[in-house]
């Protein structure tokens, strides 16, 4: 199997709500969605697509320590709503949508939907592990881009 264009980001159960969006005000959050979608040129950062309703949704990216369970935002990126439902397969399972999101993972990645169910089932596996534990959040990222915290 290639290495993926397109990944899934499974955040685990433990930090769900704990997001960029509420830990700073909306008018920050605005800047932060609309700087990101400018550097996009408003389009997808993964496939160059572009949704119909909104052009490109605003995703963040984590990197997990998991000796000592950090949570540390590493930047935001632009999706198309295609590729920004990959990223979160968990919550389109649960809306009914979980077939068409591993399609769209299996076409960005040129992978058959077993390749890209093996994929999965293998970043669920890791999220089952991560969501066993509480984690701390770092987004002092965002001080790079001007945010206070």
């Amino acid at each position: 199997m290639t290495q993926p264009l397109l990944t899934v980001e499974l955040v685990p159960s433990t930090c769900w709500y704990t997001n960029v969006r509420s830990h700073v005000s909306k008018s920050d959050w605005d800047k932060l969605r609309r700087l990101t979608y400018q550097q996009a040129n408003y389009h997808c950062e993964v496939c160059q697509g572009r949704g119909t309703r909104h052009p490109v949704e605003c995703h963040e990216i984590w990197d997990y320590n998991d000796q000592d369970n950090i949570q540390t935002l590493v930047r935001l990126i632009a999706l198309c709503p295609a590729c920004h439902e990959v990223k979160h397969i968990g919550f389109a399972n649960t809306r009914g949508r979980g077939e068409i999101a591993l399609q769209h993972l299996a076409k960005v990645n040129r992978w058959s939907l077993d390749q890209a169910q093996d994929y999965v089932d293998q970043c669920f596996q890791i999220w089952r592990e991560r969501s066993q534990y509480e984690w701390t959040l770092d987004i002092s990222y965002l001080k790079e881009l001007g945010i206070n915290v």
